[in-house]
Order: C-alpha cells, then sequence, then structure tokens
C-alpha cells in the first residue's frame, strides 16, 4: 500500500477536508441511511438498520486518522 495520507490524497483532488467536517458528514450519512431505510416498505434493507450500529464506529474510526492522530 502506498505511503500516501488520505489527507495528501485528498489535497490533491482538490478537497481540503479537516477531520471534523468528516466526521459532521459520516455522521449525517448515517442519520439519513437509517432515517430513509425505516421509511422504505421493503424489508430486505432493514437489515442495515442492523448494521449500522457495527459499521459506524469503524467508519468514524479510520476518520479519527484523517490527520495522523488518533483522539
Amino acid at each position: 500500500m502506498e505511503s500516501k495520507s488520505l489527507v495528501e490524497l485528498l489535497k490533491e483532488k482538490g478537497l481540503d477536508v479537516a477531520e471534523d467536517s468528516a466526521k459532521m458528514i459520516i455522521e449525517a450519512v448515517f442519520e439519513f441511511a437509517e432515517s430513509a431505510v425505516a421509511k422504505t416498505e421493503n424489508k430486505y434493507d432493514d437489515m442495515l438498520l442492523a448494521a449500522i450500529p457495527l459499521l459506524k464506529p469503524m467508519v468514524l474510526g479510520l476518520v479519527d486518522k484523517i490527520d495522523g492522530k488518533v483522539g
């Protein structure tokens, strides 16, 4: 795997993302996903509701590494 950091890659793409902003975006995406899935009549996507509590901390843990520091 290339040693380039996520921040460097995002900056090359023209996106200057702060860790706090990324966390807020992730929180909003998960909140929206839970709401959207709960509103659909399709019961298969309800499995996502069980997965969100497992996925959310994992994704937020990765976001926490954007600035190269944990915490």
